[in-house]
């Protein structure tokens, strides 16, 4: 129960400090967040089947809750803090975690999806630097939909149209517009780089991850980013990088003051 409270005094000071988006429920919010509060601490507790009650893995992994214990058991969970929670809408978060182990940090960025009137943090978001190709055989229409929203945003970043970009991004609640529009129109006017998706991973019907690359003449990078569809139109979530690092520690910590 002290990490259950530490974890629910963390929630509160999120909720007081990010404020309400007028425009989604306070509830929604409230909701997605007990589910990742409840999720880290059966994490803490070791205790498999209450994690898979609130996430889901993203990743293709044959028995999960055999994972989640494994993990668990190998390294114990000691402290965790939610640091950030954004609304993309009334179904889809934006979470941001830091969780201490024996001998590492974590740190990650995930979605937090209503599913069936549940909601569920989703686990496993893979680092840049790996890429879970699509089945090109086995392809749905939904896939091709996120994959066409990607390019045609992309088209629209190499012909300087900052109205047709708009189009395709989907804002968080505490996006600065003034500098939203700033960053579209250096973003238009700076090299174009050539953009595919190199994987797209459906997490429902109108939440999808997508791996992409971006590359210019001289580099090349990568990043997992959120698409939600709204109004018909599947859009790409304006700064929804999402995370997955572990940072090792040992007992000789350098703390500088």
């Amino acid at each position: 129960m002290k990490f259950f409270g530490k974890i629910i005094l963390t929630l509160l000071v999120v909720i007081t400090s990010l404020g309400m988006n007028s425009n989604v429920q306070a509830a929604a919010k409230e909701d997605a967040l007990n589910a990742v509060v409840q999720f880290l601490t059966a994490q803490k507790n070791c205790d498999a089947d209450e994690m898979m009650k609130t996430s889901e893995h993203s990743q293709k992994i044959r028995n999960v809750k055999e994972f989640y214990t494994g993990f668990c058991k190998s390294h114990p969970l000691q402290e965790a803090k939610i640091t950030d929670l954004s609304m993309v809408n009334d179904t889809t978060a934006i979470v941001s975690t830091h969780s201490t182990y024996k001998d590492f940090i974590a740190i990650g960025t995930m979605p937090v999806v209503n599913k069936d009137g549940k909601w569920k943090i989703i686990r496993g978001v893979a680092d840049p630097g790996y890429v879970e190709f699509s089945d090109k055989t086995n392809t749905n229409s939904t896939e091709k939909q996120v994959q066409q929203a990607i390019q045609e945003y992309t088209e629209a970043i190499n012909s300087d149209n900052v109205k047709k970009m708009k189009k395709y991004i989907k804002t968080l609640s505490k996006t600065n517009t003034k500098q939203l529009d700033n960053h579209l129109k250096a973003s238009a006017k700076g090299p174009a780089p050539e953009v595919k998706a190199l994987g797209v991973r459906m997490i429902s019907d109108s939440v999808a991850m997508a791996h992409i690359e971006k590359k210019y003449d001289h580099f090349r990078s990568t990043s997992n980013v959120i698409l939600c569809k709204e109004d018909d139109q599947w859009k790409i979530v304006f700064g929804s990088h999402l995370e997955n690092a572990m940072i090792p520690t040992s007992e000789k910590i350098v703390e500088v003051k």
